[in-house]
């Protein structure tokens, strides 16, 4: 058993001594994500965080093309380097530069000197300040290919913005400018006013390490904000639940302009004896298509729609098998599921009957669910509302409340107006 277990250190230092050091350089918004959005795309492609700044990240990946899926996974990136050397100073950076073999470089492909100044915010310019050129002199003769300062095939990028300076080559540009303007939540049909952000939908799904072919389970759906995101990543049909139905089923058969079609079916999904199926436009909603609905909002993307579950949070752990409560999309049993993504209303909307003195009513439901049908290793990612003052503790409050098969792996919080806050969770499955 202990040459055994030597034998996997063994490999796993040679896989590690194998893997080409990045640098990852941060758009500049949500700094408090950054870590956890980075560790999380970084361990799903077999590579790992060596150090987390205020502008950039240093990690260890298997090749260029996982540094490319890494840029295309996370919105917070703006791209990535592989790292030649980084120092204190130009001078410094510039001695421990160095080419590796196998770069692109190094074969003869034409290049250019990019640089992103003090002063910029994250952007490259092409560099005219001659100190660089002559301090990078003994890197950049080293390299076989021609000089073009338009259409060059590769970018020799010089970092002089953060805590060092980083030399290097520019392997991938992030995915936020093609991706976050398909996702707008203002050029989508539905959509409302709790809308989450399609910047933080996407980080809310890489705190929850949705991997493509995933299943992903929304219990608070909504608009659909969370699980849009989520399902680009995962690339297959997810489950939206919620106990609003109208909302839920806007657009679909069963509800026309936002008014339901209540029958015995429906009436006994929303726990509804004597309601009526008519409802008058809440405040702040904006005014919507008649034809808006999650469905619409999924195919505008090239996405197949979710399938779509009318029930609360207590509920959905035996709804999830029982096609009576599937409203749109077809029924598929489900085993487990791979993912867990939501952001719990801040308000009072929930029906239901559970809850701890202290805490949510849906937080006991919610954490139920995730431990029965999370598989093994998977993640729930969930946004909390606090005080900006109660929010360094949060992540402690929620672990005392966690089943034992449920930790919390990952918070961070972002600040809102006056003394309000909200902290995005991962609790992990163990």
């Amino acid at each position: 058993m202990g040459k055994v277990l030597q034998l996997a250190v063994l490999l796993f230092s040679y896989a590690h001594a194998l893997q080409h050091t990045y640098r990852v350089v941060f758009r500049d918004v949500h700094a408090a994500f950054r870590s956890e959005d980075v560790h999380s795309a970084a361990h799903d492609l077999g590579g790992r965080v060596e150090h987390v700044s205020a502008t950039s990240a240093r990690l260890h990946l298997p090749d260029d093309a996982a540094a490319a899926t890494l840029a295309e996974r996370s919105v917070l990136v703006r791209y990535v380097l592989e790292e030649w050397g980084a120092g204190a100073t130009l001078r410094e950076a510039a001695s421990r530069a160095c080419v590796p073999p196998n770069s692109l470089l190094a074969t003869g492909a034409s290049w250019r000197i990019r640089v992103q100044s003090p002063g910029r915010r994250t952007g490259l310019v092409n560099a005219h300040d001659p100190v660089i050129c002559k301090e990078l002199r003994g890197v950049l003769d080293a390299l076989p290919g021609p000089v073009r300062l338009k259409d060059a095939e590769e970018d020799v990028a010089v970092l002089m913005r953060g805590e060092e300076i980083v030399v290097g080559r520019v392997v991938a540009r992030g995915c936020a400018t093609t991706v976050l303007s398909q996702y707008r939540v203002a050029d989508r049909c539905y959509r409302g006013s709790t809308t989450m952000d399609a910047t933080l939908a996407f980080v809310t799904a890489s705190f929850a390490r949705v991997r493509p072919g995933d299943l992903v389970v929304d219990p608070f759906c909504g608009t659909g904000g969370n699980l849009l995101a989520a399902c680009h990543m995962s690339r297959r049909p997810g489950i939206g639940a919620d106990a609003d139905a109208r909302t839920l089923l806007r657009g679909t058969e069963r509800c026309d302009n936002g008014s339901l079609k209540l029958d015995a079916r429906l009436r006994k999904a929303q726990n509804m004896a004597n309601v009526g199926g008519r409802r008058e436009k809440k405040r702040g909603e904006p005014s919507l298509p008649s034809d808006a609905s999650i469905r619409r909002n999924f195919l505008d993307r090239g996405l197949a729609p979710p399938r779509l579950v009318v029930s609360d949070v207590a509920a959905l752990d035996g709804r999830l098998d029982d096609e009576e409560y599937y409203f749109d999309g077809d029924y598929v049993p489900v085993d487990a599921v791979d993912a867990i993504v939501c952001d719990p209303p801040y308000g009072v909307r929930e029906r239901i009957d559970v809850g701890v003195e202290g805490a949510p009513p849906w937080r006991p439901a919610l954490f139920a669910l995730a431990a029965k049908r999370l598989r093994a290793g998977r993640r729930l990612a969930f946004w909390v509302p606090s005080s900006q003052a109660a929010a360094p503790e949060l992540a402690s409050e929620i672990g005392r409340e966690l089943p034992p098969s449920l930790s919390v792996v990952a918070a961070a919080t972002q600040a809102l107006g006056g003394t309000r806050a909200r902290t995005l969770l991962a609790v992990e499955k163990s």
